[in-house]
């Protein structure tokens, strides 16, 4: 196989019911020179089974369960492209995704990091009303790993994924990233269609909002060190609600 210009990772977790579905979702993509790194957590399913059905783009690795973070950190070991982009087990992309923001990027070679909007989509009686959506689809522009495309460079300038963090480790990186003066770039098109279903919905939310606040936590001791700036990063650079109605 070529060398692929875009390299997917994607973190597994028992996830037989969505995860052909999301890999295929990176294989209709309109650019061919791409590869998916999946790092299986310790699944208990048949996940293994239908990865390794796919061809030679998919490649397969598995370690005990240590949570998200550290299977991309792992995946990273694996990583050929030049650029590099995340995919949860149960999420996916639209087929024009890694080409229009690879089209950014050659409109703009600074750019170290191109974003998009986030479409969420709620599946089988999860509620829309929990995060304040009043529809059973809604487009936001947050940070979320999958709605961005990535220089495979820039990990190795601000780091890989803060292992500590079960939850928020990429609120984390993008703070570090920001931090750093990481250029980029938001794109008004939809980047990820994140599917909120009955498997993935019923996290602690106390967790939620520990680890979060953890995250913050070490961006404004990080700005205390260093600069003596003692003001929190804005939970708007995070997720925000946008008007959907000329989508």
């Amino acid at each position: 196989m070529p060398k692929p210009l875009v390299s997917v990772i994607m973190p597994v977790y028992n996830a037989e019911r969505f995860v052909a579905e999301a890999i295929n979702s990176v294989l209709n993509q309109a650019i061919d020179a791409v590869e998916v790194i999946c790092v299986d957590d310790g699944s208990t399913d048949r996940s293994a089974e239908i990865i390794q059905a796919f061809d030679s783009r998919i490649r397969y690795f598995r370690q005990e369960n240590q949570g998200p973070a550290a299977a991309r950190n792992k995946a990273f070991s694996f990583v050929s492209g030049q650029f590099v982009t995340f995919l949860d087990n149960d999420d996916l992309y639209p087929d024009y995704k890694l080409e229009r923001q690879l089209t950014l990027f050659e409109e703009d070679p600074s750019l170290d990091v191109v974003f998009g909007k986030t479409q969420y989509v709620f599946l089988d009686g999860s509620n829309p009303e929990r995060f304040h959506f009043p529809d059973q689809t809604q487009t936001v522009w947050n940070i979320l790993l999958g709605a961005g495309l990535f220089r495979t460079s820039v990990f190795q300038r601000i780091g890989l994924f803060n292992e500590e963090l079960k939850i928020g480790e990429d609120l984390d990186w993008y703070n570090r990233a920001k931090e750093e003066g990481v250029r980029m770039r938001t794109t008004d098109d939809i980047m990820l269609y994140y599917r909120h279903h009955s498997a993935n919905y019923t996290r602690d939310q106390d967790l939620v909002k520990r680890t979060l606040l953890k995250a913050i936590k070490y961006s404004l001791d990080r700005r205390r060190n260093e600069t003596g700036v003692q003001t929190l990063p804005q939970f708007s650079d995070f997720r925000q609600p946008m008007n959907t109605d000329n989508l």
